[in-house]
């Protein structure tokens, strides 16, 4: 189908199935799209090692870092396509809390490349602990009009801590030099940046703007509001921040006090809905015959930003490095793109194969230290394994 031969696709079962006998995940899906049809849309595994749920292809994961690209950088490239922001701007132009800090003159379009200085990560939760338990003050184990956002079952901070996490930021030292340095925190500001200009938060814009119009039910924040927690696989056994079992809520600490809604992580999904979104992207803002976003800002965002300064990246989107450490095989043209995520999910679409390829698994369950996905490469080889089946 589609150019495939079906029998060379076999190597992709074996491929991830081996993954799972060598305990790289639990289980996962895996799908592969060419010229607008689903060619491969299959589920492996089971949602825990202790195989009491198998893995169906209506079951959803955390995206971890795939959220970037497929919640804050389609509402930025909207207030692109728009003039409400540009993108050679300065932070201090849109958000008037920067400006007595290092941040002022923080470039948007370096921070979506991620060489604008910003450190990779601050461990947050660590401010809100005192001798490794949680502070009483900060967080309480029922909700109330106090403690509004959840963090995960049974655990609930103030509100008032999202100001806390912008301090903390702004308030935290920059690189000087503009080396390449990958960071989740620009994400903070983009966040602010679209619910500032647009008057909606985070999750209800992506929502009505692009999720609910593609039919993508089951991408989404806080997805047990919407979904039963047997639809959703498990991540992390949090033994130092929340302890306990992260089930149904977001896996990254820093989203996690966010209430569940960042710009960096907090999507769920499962993979067709998530295809649904990067065909939309392959075809230029289209999809079903609706214009999402202008085909000029799309090509924008996933051309690569600083070619000259050895630096990979577009718009927030990931792109091919040339070489084994990039985030794909080598076989994928230089006009594809997409990203990877912590929790063991990737997603890919390469414009010029017409191919979309999306991986999604909890390599962090039950334990985030286990790298053997990374290891062994799995993701990398199963889209090797695709392109190898090409035959047109």
């Amino acid at each position: 189908e589609e150019g495939f031969n079906p029998e060379k696709l076999k190597k992709v079962d074996s491929i991830v199935l081996n993954g799972i006998e060598e305990k790289a995940y639990p289980g996962a899906q895996v799908l592969i799209a060419r010229r607008g049809n689903i060619i491969y849309n299959k589920s492996f595994g089971h949602h825990t090692y202790e195989k009491k749920r198998k893995v169906n292809c209506s079951d959803m994961y955390d995206l971890a870092s795939i959220t970037k690209i497929t919640a804050s950088v389609p509402n930025m490239m909207k207030l692109v396509e728009s003039g409400d922001v540009n993108l050679d701007y300065n932070l201090c132009d849109y958000l008037g809390y920067v400006d007595t800090t290092n941040y002022i003159n923080m470039n948007l379009r370096r921070m979506l490349a991620h060489n604008a200085g910003l450190v990779s990560w601050i461990p947050f939760y660590t401010k809100t602990m005192a001798r490794g338990q949680l502070k009483f003050d900060v967080y309480s184990n029922t909700q109330s009009s106090d403690y509004k956002n959840k963090v995960t079952d049974g655990l609930y901070i103030r509100e008032e801590y999202s100001d806390s996490i912008r301090n903390w930021i702004i308030n935290h030292g920059i690189h000087k030099k503009h080396d390449y340095r990958y960071s989740d925190l620009g994400y903070y500001f983009y966040k602010d940046i679209i619910e500032k200009k647009t008057g909606s938060g985070l999750d209800d814009l992506s929502d009505s703007l692009f999720y609910r119009p593609l039919g993508a039910t089951t991408l989404t924040y806080r997805p047990l509001e919407k979904f039963s927690k047997e639809k959703i696989a498990p991540t992390e056994n949090d033994m130092f921040f929340r302890k306990k079992l992260v089930h149904g809520t977001v896996h990254d600490p820093g989203a996690a006090m966010l209430g569940g809604v960042a710009g960096h992580a907090g999507l769920f999904s499962n993979a067709n809905d998530l295809a649904k979104m990067f065909a939309m992207y392959m075809n230029n803002g289209e999809y079903g015959g609706e214009r999402y976003i202008d085909s000029a800002v799309v090509a924008e965002f996933t051309k690569v930003q600083f070619p000259e300064e050895e630096n990979r990246r577009g718009a927030g989107f990931d792109k091919p490095s040339g070489d084994e450490n990039g985030p794909t095989c080598e076989c994928v043209s230089e006009k594809s793109f997409g990203h990877t995520g912590f929790t063991g999910t990737l997603a890919w679409a390469d414009p010029e194969k017409e191919i979309i390829y999306i991986f999604l698994s909890n390599r962090v369950y039950p334990d985030a230290e286990n790298k053997k996905l990374i290891r062994m490469n799995v993701r990398t080889h199963i889209q090797e394994a695709i392109y190898a089946a090409i035959e047109d």
